[in-house]
């Protein structure tokens, strides 16, 4: 549960303005030209880090007063970002990196803010959940996000099994340190499902692994850098195509196929998006799965 913002007199009415700024994930020229504006018009820059959002504006030209509001921040935090905006003034908030209020405290400090009665504008930006998922090859008509693993092995396998469960494409992250321990536990775990492995995306050494749990820890090797990004194919998906791919025979599309491409269209795809990761799970031709569902 958010704080209220304190420093503020019963009765001030907040003229204020928050700014949630989405900053790169990696890749520095992945910030936009909105976000850079309300860097350099804020009167304050709340952030994660001052070091590291201290280093983005360095990089920027831009010198501003900083504010470190984290998952720790304390009363002294919110007093003084309640005093700012109660004042009138701008505050800028960013995270370590992508989009603030995702997996960080940009939640708290935009709950707190709309709750004082001040402006709260959020601006498009980076985000490493949206780019994972569609940069993971599976369905992404629907998804969950679950933030980070938990680090004990016990929770962590817990979690692993709701996850499994899950009928739509999940999205977590993992940390170097752990993203072998993790991956073990998914071979025992969910040995058939499909999983995407993104590591430091948007920055030069970018990569991704893909296939079941053992493929994937096969392909990583020892690697034990950089952000890591974990896609699980959904419990759906995979019941749907373990059973299409029982019933395929290339001559027409079973029902499984055609309840499976309906649901997808029915999430915003086209039929052309829909039949790719079906494609890739039955190994058979793209454009043959397409005609055969035109036909049906």
């Amino acid at each position: 549960m958010s704080r209220p913002i304190e420093g503020c007199q019963t009765g001030w009415i907040m003229t204020g303005h928050l700014i949630l700024v989405p900053t790169p994930i990696g890749n520095l020229g992945d910030l936009t030209d909105r976000a850079k504006e309300a860097l350099a018009g804020a009167d304050l820059v709340a952030c994660e880090d001052t070091r590291r959002t201290g280093g983005l504006l360095k990089h920027l030209g831009i010198e501003k007063p900083l504010l470190r509001f984290d998952d720790h921040a304390g009363d002294a935090a919110f007093e003084r970002l309640g005093l700012e905006l109660g004042s009138g003034r701008t505050v800028a908030y960013c995270s370590d990196a992508g989009m603030p209020g995702i997996n960080d405290p940009g939640f708290e400090i935009a709950r707190a803010a709309r709750a004082a009665g001040a402006e709260v504008t959020v601006l498009p930006g980076a985000s490493a959940v949206l780019l994972a998922v569609v940069a993971s090859g599976l369905p992404s008509h629907a998804f969950s996000f679950w933030g980070y693993l938990p680090n004990r092995s016990e929770p962590r396998r817990t979690m692993l099994k709701k996850l499994g469960a899950e009928e739509e494409t999940v999205v977590v992250f993992e940390t170097p340190h752990r993203i072998h321990e993790t991956l073990s536990d998914l071979e025992e775990l969910l040995p058939d499902r499909e999983v995407a492995l993104g590591r430091e995306l948007t920055k030069l050494h970018e990569t991704w692994y893909r296939g079941t749990p053992t493929q994937v820890k096969v392909q990583l090797g020892r690697e034990d850098r950089g952000e890591m990004v974990l896609v699980l194919a959904g419990a759906s998906a995979k019941r749907v195509v373990t059973e299409v791919a029982a019933a395929f025979d290339g001559k027409g599309l079973p029902d499984w196929a055609t309840t499976y491409l309906a649901a997808a269209r029915e999430g915003g795809m086209t039929l052309r998006e829909a039949v790719k990761p079906l494609a890739k799970h039955l190994g058979v031709s793209a454009s043959e799965l397409y005609r055969l569902a035109t036909e049906a």
